[in-house]
């Protein structure tokens, strides 16, 4: 098993077995769409290209795949937080942001 460094950026942890943790909750996704995941939240709030998150997640997908691709995210953590909205399009850059939570950010619904 490969080890990886903990990263922790707000409320999501990527821990030294590479699984990611959001709000202390596991979240398990296909491979592609973990590499994505990781690849938003190493960039600390900075904007990644539909191309660079392919390139990520393995190559040969077109940008309405990638697309896809963050819907599904989206619904994986909105099933841990329905409130969920931490990855933002760049619009007219073609690119998506991961938006800095802290781990004590609590919707006021609740």
């Amino acid at each position: 098993m490969r080890q990886f460094e903990e990263f922790t950026y707000g409320n999501i942890t990527i821990d030294r077995r590479g699984d990611l943790l959001f709000e202390g909750h596991p979240l398990s996704l296909p491979r592609s769409q973990h590499l994505m995941v990781e690849a938003l939240v190493k960039a600390e709030g900075r904007g990644l290209t539909r191309s660079l998150l392919a390139t990520v997640a393995g190559g040969e997908i077109y940008d309405q795949t990638v697309s896809k691709y963050i819907e599904r995210i989206r619904s994986s953590f909105r099933n841990i937080e329905p409130e969920f909205d931490q990855i933002s399009v760049l619009r007219g850059f073609g690119a998506y942001r991961w938006n800095y939570r802290s781990s004590d950010h609590k919707s006021l619904a609740r």
